[in-house]
């Protein structure tokens, strides 16, 4: 009786071993890499690079800024935010589970105001001691966009996959520079104290001194070319990724001619008048090189 015990605890405990292999058999994988047919959604997390540097500091001007890559929307040399070659908001569809098609667009827009302290030509007129300040304003706006159209091949069938392909780059910008001076120009005041030298040479005559009240382009900045990129996704969820790539980029660039407005004091008339001449006329290049490398980081949704 007591051998009969063992031998039918011993059949159940076997019995309930092969249900559990079998159960596990039979259960779903679960689908982490996306299939063919799937839309995929990535956002960038390169805008986060910009503020690495102040979580160990506190500082307000630490920013990695260049982690996006050549900035293809130029920013006239302020730091302001860059739209790099492959960066932003991404779509893509997988064309087979290793072949995708995708599509970047990027934006940007940055208005900048610089306020500075000059002297007050009029009180210092009416009082040599006179400590009297006015101000000065210069303005700063760019805007444009990017757009991108590559594919991509996956290498890996595991939840971290290799990334790599090219495609088509376009980006375009637009930028403005306005000047506001607190102190007036007048017959007897014909080249007042500013914050901002930016004295231009007139064909016009009859004026000794001026100052840029306007920088503008009447046209776009362009930039076309090639890009390249090789990275690795890895797959912390079903369908959701972090990924990180390396680009490199070939691009043309031409613009249009730059302008400005400025304003003086014409001798001839007696009066102060205005007048918009050409600054800079169009111009063209071509850049390549390790200028161009860039890691964009990013967020990916599958569905």
């Amino acid at each position: 009786m007591k051998y009969s015990r063992i031998i039918m605890l011993s059949l159940l405990v076997l019995c309930t071993s092969v249900l559990r292999a079998q159960e596990e058999e039979t259960r779903p994988v679960r689908a982490f890499t996306p299939k063919a047919g799937d839309f995929g959604f990535s956002i960038s997390a390169n805008p986060l690079t910009q503020y690495l540097g102040q979580l160990f500091n506190g500082a307000t001007s630490n920013t990695l800024t260049q982690i996006g890559g050549q900035p293809y929307l130029s920013t006239d040399a302020e730091p302001w935010n860059d739209v790099s070659p492959m960066v932003s908001i991404s779509g893509k569809y997988m064309i087979t589970d290793k072949w995708a098609a995708r599509i970047n667009v990027g934006w940007i827009y940055t208005s900048n105001r610089k306020n500075m302290y000059t002297t007050d030509d009029a009180a210092l007129a009416a009082d040599p001691f006179s400590q009297g300040k006015v101000v000065d304003s210069r303005l700063k706006r760019n805007s444009g966009g990017s757009f991108s159209v590559a594919g991509e091949y996956r290498v890996g069938s595991h939840r971290v996959q290799g990334v790599f392909g090219g495609g088509l780059l376009y980006a375009f910008n637009y930028q403005r520079t306005n000047f506001q001076y607190g102190n007036a120009i007048t017959d007897i005041n014909q080249n007042p104290s500013t914050a901002f030298p930016n004295a231009v040479l007139s064909g016009v005559p009859g004026f000794d001194h001026q100052r840029m009240l306007n920088k503008f382009t009447k046209g776009a900045g362009h930039n076309a070319g090639l890009v390249a990129f090789v990275g690795i996704e890895w797959f912390v969820a079903p369908n959701i990724s972090l990924g990180g790539e390396v680009n490199v980029a070939a691009v043309w660039n031409w613009t249009s001619g730059t302008y400005y407005k400025a304003e003086g004091y014409n001798t001839i008339s007696g009066k102060v008048e205005e007048w918009t001449e050409l600054l800079s006329p169009s111009s063209s290049g071509f850049t390549f090189g390790t200028g161009n490398v860039g890691a964009n980081l990013s967020v990916n949704f599958y569905f």
